[in-house]
């Protein structure tokens, strides 16, 4: 795993909040010895947590996991667009000479004129590609990433939110929309805060409420959600 710092997110004190400093003690302890070991291994440390904070163990290490992932597609990400940068330079450079060998002898406004448009059809179907790679790439993190974490966390919570079973394209479009608007970051943290509401799992002595996947993306809920609007209802 080889992961040497961690997150805290306030919304886990939700939960966290109800252990005692010896249990909260514990945790941390069983933590550090999992990252420490490096193997990436949650079960092999799993196996020596107590029972008392085993679901709060299990949150918090697939959080980090979730978060160790992310961090890794970040740098790929930064790296593969130093290499789209590198090789476009090096195209357009390319370009450049070839359109100048082909027209040394034309004068200086006509060479002009060629130059622009046939840089302005290369830089409209790179656009193009990288515009639909990157729907691509969104459709599949919803799809491979996102959907079997939000599972993960209703089943660490212990949850009475749905898991979901598919994303439909009203889903990824919305959800698409959400992530322009805030970042992939707050579409996480809103999904963190309403799956540990006790008010969104129906744990509410007069209103037995259980929020869906769908009324926590709204666009009229959303912004609720993720102020911490619906948690000490």
């Amino acid at each position: 795993m080889n992961k040497t710092t961690f997150v805290l997110y306030s919304e886990q004190w939700g939960p966290l909040s109800c252990l005692s400093d010896e249990q909260l003690g514990r945790l941390f302890r069983h933590i550090f010895c999992w990252l420490i070991d490096g193997s990436g291994d949650v079960k092999k440390e799993e196996q020596l947590v107590e029972t008392d904070i085993l679901i709060p163990y299990r949150f918090m290490t697939t959080q980090i996991s979730i978060d160790t992932e992310k961090f890794k597609r970040k740098c790929e990400k930064n790296r593969q667009n130093i290499m789209k940068r590198w090789a476009k330079k090096k195209k357009d450079t390319n370009v450049d000479l070839v359109i100048h060998n082909e027209n040394e002898n034309e004068n200086e406004n006509d060479y002009g004129r060629r130059y622009s448009s046939s840089s302005s059809t290369v830089s409209d179907a790179a656009n193009g590609k990288e515009e639909e790679d990157e729907e691509d790439n969104f459709s599949k993190m919803i799809e491979e990433k996102f959907l079997p974490w939000w599972n993960q966390l209703i089943k660490d919570y212990e949850s009475n939110i749905k898991p979901l079973r598919m994303m439909t394209e009203k889903r990824i479009e919305r959800l698409r929309q959400i992530c322009d608007t805030y970042g992939k970051d707050i579409l996480f943290e809103a999904c963190r805060k309403a799956i540990s509401s006790p008010f969104l799992n129906g744990r509410n002595a007069k209103n037995r409420f259980v929020a869906t996947f769908d009324w926590i993306i709204d666009e009229k809920n959303f912004l609720n959600v993720l102020e911490g609007n619906f948690y000490t209802k």
